[in-house]
């Protein structure tokens, strides 16, 4: 008999442990409910969200006529790349955007040295790679020819800031010319 009472005794037990966590949870989820209880009640006693009036704020940034910028024509021509054995004649402009107080200085110096920025960019146009001329907003070539524009135009000397802000490249579609 001593035998039969061992199972008894261990379903017992068991069935105990089985309630303990029953009882745990059911403990820490009373102990939840009476937090909330309390905090919705502080916050009921000591009141709700203050009134708040929303205004409106009008800000106009009105840049001086000198500050704004303007884009300089610097190349309108055919320009050809045969780097891959073929030659093909892109159709390309080329702008420069600059503070209109630059305009005049950028604009003077390019009809000054016309041909001479023509063959600098020229020279790029041939010696680039042909995936250049396919990127979507052609920033390998305009990475080059801002820089040769930059280094040509330089700084201001008053306020070190350069006086090309960006380089603007617009061409249209190749054209294999050699058969």
């Amino acid at each position: 008999m001593a035998k039969e009472k061992a199972p008894e005794a261990e379903a017992e037990a068991q069935s105990e442990r089985k309630k303990l966590p029953l009882r745990l949870i059911m403990l820490i989820g009373g102990v939840l409910v009476a937090e909330a209880a309390v905090i919705i009640g502080a916050m009921m006693l000591f009141g709700g969200p203050a009134e708040v009036e929303a205004t409106q704020i009008a800000v106009t940034l009105d840049t001086p006529e000198d500050e704004k910028i303007v884009e300089v024509l610097v190349l309108d021509g055919k320009l050809p790349n045969n780097k891959s054995g073929i030659t093909y004649i892109y159709g390309t402009e080329i702008y420069v955007q600059v503070k209109k107080r630059y305009a005049e200085q950028v604009a003077g110096e390019l009809e000054q040295f016309r041909n001479e920025i023509k063959a600098d960019i020229t020279a790029i146009w041939r010696t680039s790679d042909p995936q250049h001329f396919q990127e979507p907003k052609l920033q390998s070539l305009t990475r080059k020819v801002q820089a040769l524009l930059a280094d040509r135009f330089g700084v201001d000397q008053q306020s070190s800031e350069p006086i090309i802000s960006k380089c603007v490249i617009v061409m249209g579609t190749g054209f294999r010319i050699d058969s």
